[in-house]
């Protein structure tokens, strides 16, 4: 049996999101797999979250870890889109990359510590929300996604690095079904979450 560690914020903790008679990513897990899934994640965790104590619950018995964060420090600095900056394009991207870089910093920290552990180790992108029609991020659903994009640049560059797998989960949650809110996971879109996390222990 493959023992699974998950770690990260809400799209893996997302009980409270989904209605009563609906499943969690985790319960969704549980229900299609016969393997052990330990969720650490937690909803509101940020890349430093992870650092200082979800990773201490990673441990030698795990086969398999599963990492989804990053959407809770872009939210922390949601307000860097609404700014009247009276910069060139250049200067703004400069200041884009400044505020990413320390995030981009804690999440290869993360990553560099999982590869300590023999479990092998799964990335997951942020995916875009469903950011267009809302009341509070319909303004800056595009530019969001720009931001989005950014950071998933470099989760991408840090799994090559460590030659670890990225799930692409803007594949994934693709349709308003799919979130429970603007930004959390329904029902369906957990359980598409779920599937594809069942499918790559499986490959292992």
């Amino acid at each position: 049996m493959n023992k699974v560690t998950l770690l990260g914020d809400s799209i893996i903790d997302n009980k409270v999101y989904v209605e009563s008679d609906e499943l969690s990513v985790l319960e969704h897990l549980e229900h299609i797999s016969n393997d052990e899934f330990l969720q650490i994640a937690l909803d509101g965790a940020t890349t430093d979250h992870v650092l200082t104590s979800q990773l201490e619950h990673v441990s030698e018995e795990d086969t398999h870890t599963v990492l989804s964060i990053g959407g809770n420090d872009l939210l922390n600095n949601i307000s860097f889109l609404t700014q009247d900056f009276r910069y060139s394009p250049n200067r703004v991207l400069e200041q884009l990359r400044e505020m990413l870089l320390p995030i981009n910093k804690n999440y290869e920290a993360i990553v560099q510590k999982l590869t300590d552990y023999r479990a092998t180790p799964l990335l997951c992108t942020v995916y875009e929300g469903d950011l267009v029609g809302s009341e509070e991020f319909d303004s800056i659903a595009e530019s969001a996604r720009t931001m989005v994009s950014f950071f998933n640049d470099s989760i991408y560059r840090i799994g090559s690095k460590y030659n670890i797998e990225v799930l692409e989960l803007r594949e994934i949650f693709v349709t308003s079904e799919d979130y429970a809110n603007p930004i959390e996971p329904s029902h369906k879109g957990g359980q598409k979450f779920a599937k594809e996390i069942v499918r790559w222990v499986n490959n292992e």
